[in-house]
């Protein structure tokens, strides 16, 4: 394949992570492809020290793989650690600021562990005796903040829309039927690609009718697709229920046995764009100035 279509280092920086994940995740890539992009990127002399470690010491993709196979199992894992790792360099390129200082992954957080008292039998523990219960320890994670992920039903000018306004705030909208299959299921594909998202978009559109068996007086009211739904949970369990929100276009009905959602009118203004906007800043992303 020939790369003359990748005019600027961001281009070819994403196609190299692309390639790379494509490798680690047993897809096919051109070693030449990655030798070449390897050498360009390096030779930039403001972000050439962005560059993730392993591809400056891996000189081919034989050389990646014997670094990424042993280091993670999963397919999953590999491309989490791809994506993490090209996260500064693209946004240096993307943005143009100061070349950020490559930060070391967040430690461990300490669970300090409390000592039991000590009994000879169960016999002895007094009645209002309390086992002490350890605390949750949990991996801090950090995700691609240049990726959206967006769940749509049938309403394709919503969908349009959506997206439009993501590419105008400087991010890359990821809609799922876009994404190459490579023999994935549907839900692996979720998977895979809501994995490389740190946010994520759910649009709830009148793409459905429905009501209860018994409400057969109650004219049957709008609401969005099962799978909107149910990647809309999904998600909400997968980013963090602040790291989800949902454009409700019209009178829908939404779930209402989920409290804390975050639910935007998807109006003919700009309203909704302002608070999808200030969702994304809560959640780190850098916006470029769509107004």
């Amino acid at each position: 394949m020939s790369l003359e279509h990748l005019r600027t280092p961001f281009e070819k920086a994403n196609f190299l992570a692309s390639l790379l994940t494509s490798h680690a995740t047993g897809g096919g890539a051109d070693t030449n492809e990655y030798a070449t992009l390897r050498h360009e990127l390096l030779s930039l002399p403001d972000s050439g020290n962005l560059v993730p470690s392993f591809v400056r010491t891996c000189r081919d993709l034989t050389g990646f793989w014997h670094f990424i196979q042993p280091k993670f199992k999963t397919y999953k894992e590999r491309r989490t650690y791809i994506s993490e790792e090209f996260t500064p360099l693209l946004d240096f390129l993307e943005f143009g600021n100061k070349a950020p200082t490559p930060r070391p992954p967040p430690p461990r957080p300490y669970a300090p562990q409390t000592a039991a008292p000590q009994f000879a039998s169960l016999d002895d523990l007094p009645d209002d005796f309390e086992f002490p219960i350890a605390e949750p320890v949990t991996e801090p994670g950090t995700r691609n903040k240049r990726k959206v992920f967006i769940v749509h039903g049938r309403d394709n000018e919503a969908k349009q829309q959506v997206a439009r306004f993501v590419s105008d705030l400087g991010l890359e909208p990821i809609i799922l039927h876009e994404q190459a299959s490579a023999g994935m299921t549907i839900i692996e594909k979720i998977e895979r690609y809501a994995n490389d998202s740190a946010f994520a978009l759910v649009l709830y559109t009148a793409c459905d009718h429905g009501r209860g068996v018994h409400e057969t007086k109650i004219p049957p009211k709008n609401r969005a697709r099962q799978n909107v739904v149910f990647e809309h949970g999904y998600l909400m369990a997968k980013l963090g229920r602040k790291n989800v929100c949902a454009l409700v276009k019209g009178e829908i009905e939404t779930p209402n046995d989920i409290s804390g959602v975050v639910y935007v009118g998807l109006d003919g203004n700009s309203g909704w764009k302002i608070e999808v906007a200030k969702e994304l800043k809560a959640c780190g992303y850098v916006l470029k100035d769509w107004n």
